[in-house]
């Protein structure tokens, strides 16, 4: 929240922009993806940096979002989401019952932003899943596993991206931290368990690489960055 009205405005202005910016980009395509999901953090960072001087520190409410995306055996998906809060300021937790659904802790925007990349995301490595296992059935060979060794390459290769973009933009790194009273938040909740979130490899070398590759052989371009301003 913030001092003046046009504060919230601006807010839900940025969340509808990169919402509008993930859905330009097909989910099959996985370079695309991930360019969509990098550019979504730049924004959010020159938007963050724009309204730092008028942000009023008491008035930042802290809120926790509950997320329609649950998982049990897919432990990618929590991985996944850790990233992704990590990346935008935010804390992950779940909410634990017959199953696992992901709970973003931070400000109002970021947590929204978070729902969106995560939703996205996922739906892009879904995607690829299919197609590869498609694939694998034609040529009469076993797609146990497939899923979570594709994941798991794409998780390394997104994460990896992140970094890059937060070293090479180093002042975006400091305005995507955890706000203070978000860490305090979060330090003052209590859990009863813990949920494990690493998967071993399962052996698909080819689908996993894919995923790396994916995640690292691309940086920003002057496509998604024109598409993003038309959106």
């Amino acid at each position: 929240h913030l001092t003046n009205d046009g504060g919230t405005a601006m807010n839900n202005k940025i969340v509808d922009k990169i919402r509008k910016l993930l859905a330009l980009s097909e989910s099959s395509n996985e370079h695309e993806a991930k360019l969509a999901m990098l550019k979504a953090q730049e924004l959010l960072a020159k938007h963050k940096m724009t309204l730092k001087d008028v942000e009023d520190a008491d008035k930042v409410e802290v809120k926790r979002h509950y997320t329609d995306v649950t998982f049990t055996k897919a432990k990618w998906k929590g991985r996944l989401a850790s990233i992704i809060a990590d990346n935008f300021g935010c804390y992950v937790f779940y909410s634990t019952r017959n199953t696992h659904r992901i709970v973003f802790l931070g400000k109002e925007e970021d947590v929204l932003v978070c729902e969106i990349v995560l939703s996205y995301a996922i739906d892009c490595i879904n995607s690829s899943v299919a197609r590869l296992r498609r694939e694998y059935y034609r040529e009469q060979l076993s797609a146990k596993g497939l899923e979570s060794d594709y994941a798991m390459g794409f998780l390394d290769g997104l994460e990896s991206s992140f970094d890059k973009q937060k070293s090479d933009n180093q002042e975006w790194g400091l305005v995507l931290v955890k706000d203070e009273l978000v860490v305090k938040s979060y330090e003052d909740m209590t859990f009863t368990r813990t949920v494990y979130t690493d998967e071993k490899f399962k052996g698909h070398d080819e689908a996993y690489t894919q995923g790396v590759k994916d995640g690292e052989k691309f940086s920003i371009t002057d496509k998604i960055a024109s598409e993003s301003e038309s959106a």
